[in-house]
């Protein structure tokens, strides 16, 4: 049965597979309408938690939807979607045989079934190709019928396991808007599982970072790119904000040593950092060319807003704007430092 309201998700845990719990002490909420991108590396435990959600998978926590308990609620009767890609599909049907099939399964009339595939189709803009076969069909259809088939029906959590893998960025940001108009005008509930930052970039409700198979951040991406909670967060803007290992000093300031060189950083809370490793959160606006840190350029890139350097550090990776070829020595300076982490739990270092 579908149902309005809220989606609370609280202290969730799930094993995969059974072995052990692989999704720790999660918690976020949803609204009717809204979409989430769920952010992570693989491993990090998108997948577990977007199949415990389901009833795929066991799990404990308490997870209501309108106030009603989701754990206590038979499988059958959540109305969830769960789609992982082209592998969900048929190749030997017709696009319309594939979209209908979640309905054939739970043998609807076929009023309702000649209604709702001409609803999906219209959402996932996918009304041209119906009478083909799916086998041999290029990836943009195959995501326009993937999302197509997860609108067929009303449902109360649309879970979507990396479908767009093989799409170009104009492409996914088409299924993406097509996605989102379909969730408002359906109702329910969207979380899409990825492990490229750059498709996040897309949506516009909110993003939760996984990292270690915990829910380390969720919010806009606009906010987590202006504070941080950990530096998985940071990993989803790889260009503009990159991590060094860092020694914290106090000496009447705070500061960072980077590369052997000082750079101003963020007031910490506690002196027990003075001394120790830590990483250091980077913009790349607060690197310069000309300065003490020896650096060589790796690539030029170009991101269609601007070129900038991908420059080799002696601890890693760092980005600047400014003229070289790639193979040059260079100098740098770093003006400030953004954020400083915890090397050990990843979270960020309390500000005073």
């Amino acid at each position: 049965m579908f149902e309005q309201g809220e989606f609370k998700v609280k202290d969730f845990y799930a094993s995969y597979f059974g072995y052990g719990d692989k999704v720790k002490g999660v918690s976020f909420s949803l609204q009717e309408g809204e979409v989430m991108c769920l952010l992570g590396e693989e491993g990090s435990g998108k997948t577990t938690l977007l199949r415990a959600l389901a009833g795929l998978e066991d799990c404990r926590g308490e997870v209501t939807l309108g106030g009603r308990d989701w754990l206590k609620t038979p499988v059958k009767e959540r109305e969830v979607c769960y789609t992982f890609g082209r592998d969900s599909l048929e190749g030997k049907l017709s696009v319309a045989e594939n979209i209908v099939k979640p309905l054939i399964l739970r043998k609807a009339g076929q009023e309702e079934i000649k209604a709702a595939l001409k609803r999906a189709a219209r959402l996932a803009d996918a009304e041209d190709i119906l009478t083909e076969r799916v086998k041999g069909l290029p990836p943009y259809y195959i995501a326009k019928i993937i999302l197509a088939r997860a609108f067929v029906r009303k449902t109360n959590l649309l879970l979507l396991d990396e479908p767009l893998d093989q799409l170009s960025f104009t492409q996914r940001e088409r299924v993406f808007n097509r996605m989102c108009r379909g969730v408002r005008e359906l109702g329910g509930r969207v979380i899409y599982a990825t492990e490229r930052p750059y498709e996040a970039m897309c949506f516009p409700d909110k993003v939760g970072i996984m990292s270690e198979g915990a829910l380390v951040q969720c919010a806009s991406m606009s906010e987590i790119y202006k504070n941080p909670t950990h530096r998985a967060a940071v990993d989803a803007f790889a260009r503009d904000i990159t991590c060094l290992p860092a020694t914290a000093r106090f000496k009447g300031e705070w500061s960072a040593e980077i590369c052997g060189k000082a750079a101003p950083c963020p007031p910490l809370i506690n002196k027990i950092y003075d001394g120790k490793q830590v990483l250091a959160a980077i913009r790349r606006e607060d690197v310069t060319l000309g300065g003490d840190i020896p650096a060589k350029v790796l690539n030029i890139i170009d991101d269609g807003k601007g070129r900038f350097l991908r420059l080799g550090v002696k601890d890693g990776v760092i980005y600047c704007g400014g003229i070289a070829n790639v193979g040059d020595s260079v100098g740098i300076t770093v003006k400030k430092v953004a954020f400083l982490f915890d090397s050990s739990s990843g979270y960020t270092i309390e500000k005073r």
